[in-house]
């Protein structure tokens, strides 16, 4: 944090030019300075200061006290940012190994085993990979557009190679500094799930064609079979197309499920997930006790599915309790409490309480 007196009066100059400032606190952390309330124009005012301020290094935020309104100032921690070339790195580990998986369902499919058969490659990259990868790409590169939107230091996705029957851990953006405002944090919330559900749709109806097309039956003498939830979304589109109760799972068709599935959890309303940001904009401090409520269910309905115990841990490790934005203060505008309700629509259209069973 800056010291001495020259730079507390150039940071006094710069808030006084909007926020008449009654008293300066210097504190470990940083600097706080209590301001005359404003009547109007906090929030136009407020994000010319913050911008002012991050050019010359430093973080400002802003929150109600006692005594009016207090700003906060804190110098911008140094970021050590990865090249791009790691992007490309992940991504081209990430498809090799969809692709590989993949090629196990293909060939399960079709009932050839043989993995690196050049048939079964193809049709796992063109009938799964493919799908999957476009699906969390774009889910990613939307929480990416909006980021930059309102001017955020993003990454490019990285995405996360992993062992089969599906091949990757998803994907995710490091965002480098503060969300600015509760209109920023529900706006980059929610872009992403909702530009991942477009996409998973038309792959939804894709897999149920070709499911049909195919008319694979289930072979019940050979062995123990499992069983995928059936979300809503799922049910909804599953209507227009005869029924597949009979029928083995395209891999086209369990890339939309896996679409629909992570969707569904990303939209659980805590921490640091996408839904935590969506429930941090609307409900500001309250959203903390709907994230222990959250994992609260999770680990209830881990005595049924057990890899809702792992969800549980690791939103509970990686912090329940989201921070609030820069600009706690200024209160979302009711077209974006409309886009947070889209959000509670795609939750429970996404959301299986029991993703498998035997």
């Amino acid at each position: 944090m800056p010291s001495g007196k020259e730079t507390l009066d150039i940071l006094s100059r710069e808030i006084g030019r909007d926020f008449p400032v009654r008293e300066v606190r210097v504190l470990p952390e940083g600097v706080a300075f209590i301001v005359a309330p404003k009547p109007s124009g906090l929030e136009e005012d407020f994000d010319k200061l913050r911008n002012n301020l991050k050019a010359m290094g430093f973080i400002a935020s802003i929150k109600e006290v006692p005594s009016g309104l207090q700003i906060g100032v804190v110098k911008m921690p140094q970021m050590n940012t990865r090249s791009v070339r790691v992007n490309k790195v992940m991504l081209i580990l990430t498809l090799m190994t969809t692709v590989f998986s993949g090629s196990l369902l293909w060939g399960s499919y079709n009932g050839d085993l043989r993995i690196l058969e050049m048939g079964n490659i193809i049709g796992g990259a063109v009938y799964f990979a493919l799908p999957l990868l476009l699906i969390l790409g774009v889910h990613e590169l939307s929480h990416f557009y909006m980021a930059k939107r309102h001017g955020l230091n993003a990454s490019l996705p990285f995405f996360i190679p992993s062992i089969p029957p599906i091949g990757t851990f998803g994907a995710f953006i490091s965002i480098r500094e503060p969300l600015p405002t509760r209109k920023s944090l529900l706006d980059v919330g929610v872009s992403g799930p909702i530009g991942g559900f477009i996409v998973t749709i038309p792959v939804l109806f894709l897999g149920f064609h070709l499911t049909v097309q195919g008319a694979v039956p289930v072979d019940t003498q050979s062995g123990p079979l499992m069983y995928l939830g059936v979300p809503l979304a799922m049910q909804l589109v599953e209507i227009l197309f005869q029924s597949t109760d009979s029928l083995m799972m395209h891999p086209t068709l369990f890339a939309g499920w896996l679409g629909l599935f992570v969707t569904g959890i990303n939209l659980l309303p805590a921490g640091q997930l996408d839904g935590g940001h969506i429930a941090r904009a609307v409900l500001g401090d309250r959203t903390k006790w709907l994230g222990m409520a959250t994992v609260a269910v999770l680990l209830i309905l881990s005595l049924s599915y057990a890899g809702w115990l792992i969800f549980a841990v690791l939103i509970y490790f990686l912090g329940i309790f989201h921070p609030p934005p820069l600009n706690d203060i200024t209160p979302l505008d009711n077209r974006r409490k409309a886009v947070a309700g889209l959000a509670l629509l795609l939750l429970l259209l996404c959301f299986m309480p029991l993703p498998i069973q035997a």
